[in-house]
């Protein structure tokens, strides 16, 4: 049967296609806001990296959001454990950053004031996992960093001399 000049098995197929398209692209969507948890930011003094266990200790300054799970609560001033993977792809592995260039995570100081992005860990029942951490200068460490960056400026003749 054909209605304005197109068949009605046209119609009803291209309906379906569409139909279909669309269930696949809301699971997709739904799938993907299932899977997506939104990380806590969270800034710390850095105690220790443990190698073996793949986990940072450090002390707690601003916990930051409240995760849904109260046993991830963290406390202000109180040791709490991260698990990290130093290794793998970025997509997978904890990101360590000192003034936006990637460092290894032995390189951290002790004692150095952090900031963690991190989400309940996947892998291991009431633990966390450090997605990214960045280490936060100091007010002497951003002048010296300027001062040196502007010495080797002037060394280079991009700045005058006052």
């Amino acid at each position: 049967m054909k209605v304005s000049g197109i068949r009605i098995d046209h119609i009803s197929r291209s309906l379906c296609a569409l139909a279909l398209a669309l269930a696949v692209t809301s699971l997709g969507v739904g799938a993907a806001q299932a899977a997506k948890v939104k990380q806590i930011q969270t800034e710390a003094k850095f105690l220790k990296y443990d190698a073996d266990a793949k986990t940072i200790t450090v002390k707690v300054l601003k916990t930051g959001k409240k995760p849904k799970d109260k046993s991830l609560k963290l406390l202000r001033g109180k040791k709490a454990t991260f698990r990290v993977k130093p290794e793998g792809s970025v997509m997978t592995k904890t990101v360590v950053k000192s003034e936006g260039r990637p460092i290894d995570i032995t390189e951290v100081p002790e004692k150095k004031t952090i900031t963690i992005f991190w989400v309940p860990d996947e892998k291991v029942a009431d633990s966390r996992f450090a997605k990214s951490i960045s280490l936060t200068l100091t007010d002497e460490e951003a002048e010296a960093r300027d001062k040196a960056r502007l010495e080797a400026a002037k060394a280079a003749g991009k700045v005058e001399d006052d």
